[in-house]
């Protein structure tokens, strides 16, 4: 994702009541790949939040505000679709919850602008035709992005792909549509089985954000078809497209073109520090978090290598009545500090892991309860730091930067 300033970490960590995700995944066993891992990280994430729609606006104050950027003073929205140019000033500055008609804010009114920058909509990135779960699934936050109205209009029900090279609608920071790209989309050409008044090429169209935000997308469908485990087969003929979309025969929820194109994304576009403090924020709000945020290596374990099925099966599991340690500093870049709160037998031992699951670093721990890691030669990324010791584990994540 786009370069972020000092400032806007600083804001948006005192914005959330949670930042990190703890405990949290104790009990999941991530030694288990493919379906049912899948299920595992469904049941951990399944719980039922109780929000109502017209709640959302206000929350994006908590998860999708940050200062805007000089000349300008005060704090603005976040959009992935239109506003957000990683090399360039803002093409927009969305206020929060202005209500002044000479301010670009949110779309109080209804309905859909017709130029860009006009004001903001609430987006569920996963289109809201293709499900009928409207308690949950309308009002999950972990899919549901503030976004230009027009921007939003333009994405209509598309999925996520590749555009072709000549696109129907660009937004100010890139953001297309257009035709699918078949030979970049895992060979998707588009719902072209059904017409509607003798043309069907609006089913032909996808939806492609920029390379900064094309992970934050890729994960909340996979995120989707993770949460709602238990139900999205269901949703598999509800709309012309979606139906092109959604799996009612494979246990990953989605068809094999779509799910290919989403880990690709996900590991081309890896989670930044504004997707992991969106996440605490929304955890917060709902009390549920996107895994493959937290964990990027639980994406392949449970949909397959690059998506096509071939389970990673290596892993580490983590017991329930684990100790607790600290890692910091947090982003690292050289060493990594390792506080134990407990003493440690003579056998303990330490192991780095990386986001395929695969141990780089293996060695036994030879003080008692603090120590340091050299990681300058680790790639940047995310990685899980897995301390053993008497028949007992316990894991942090850990930024390499």
């Amino acid at each position: 994702m786009k370069k972020l300033l000092a400032a806007i970490v600083i804001f948006i960590s005192c914005q959330i009541t949670n930042a990190d995700p703890g405990t949290y995944y104790n009990g999941v066993d991530t030694t288990k790949t493919c379906a049912d891992l899948k299920r595992e990280l469904f049941k951990k994430i399944s719980n039922d939040f109780h929000l109502f729609y017209g709640q959302i606006d206000s929350f994006y104050s908590r998860t999708d505000l940050k200062p805007a950027e000089a000349p300008f003073t005060g704090f603005v929205i976040i959009d992935r679709y239109c506003s957000e140019i990683p090399t360039a000033l803002d093409s927009c500055m969305f206020r929060y919850n202005d209500r002044d008609p000479n301010v670009r804010s949110f779309c109080f009114t209804g309905g859909t602008a017709s130029a860009y920058c006009k004001c903001y909509a609430k987006e569920h990135s996963f289109p809201s035709s293709w499900f009928n779960d409207s308690a949950l699934t309308k009002t999950d936050m972990h899919h549901l992005f503030p976004a230009d109205s027009k921007a939003n209009n333009d994405k209509s029900n598309f999925p996520l792909g590749y555009v072709r090279p000549i696109a129907i609608n660009t937004t100010y920071n890139g953001t297309k549509v257009g035709r699918s790209d078949a030979a970049r989309n895992f060979g998707y050409i588009g719902a072209k089985d059904t017409l509607i008044s003798g043309n069907n090429s609006t089913f032909n169209k996808v939806f492609e954000p920029i390379d900064e935000f094309k992970g934050d997308f890729a994960r909340a469908y996979l995120y989707i078809a993770t949460r709602y485990d238990d139900r999205i087969n269901n949703w598999k003929n509800l709309d012309t497209i979606g139906k092109h979309v959604i799996s009612s025969t494979s246990y990953t929820g989605l068809e094999p073109w779509i799910l290919q194109l989403c880990v690709k994304w996900h590991k081309l576009d890896p989670p930044s520090a504004l997707e992991r403090k969106r996440n605490d924020s929304v955890y917060a709000i709902q009390g549920n978090r996107n895994p493959y945020i937290d964990f990027p290596s639980l994406v392949e374990k449970a949909f397959g290598k690059d998506g096509n099925s071939n389970c990673i099966i290596s892993g580490v599991k983590q017991n329930i009545n684990s100790f607790n340690f600290s890692v910091y500093p947090n982003p690292a870049n050289n060493v990594l500090n390792i506080d134990i709160y407990k003493a440690l037998s003579a056998d303990a031992s330490y192991e780095v892991i990386d986001i395929l699951g695969r141990k780089l670093i293996e060695q036994k721990i030879n003080s008692n309860n603090q120590f340091t890691i050299d990681v300058a030669k680790l790639a940047k990324g995310t990685y899980l730091l897995n301390i053993i010791d008497d028949g007992n584990n316990a894991i942090q994540k850990f930024i390499k930067e």
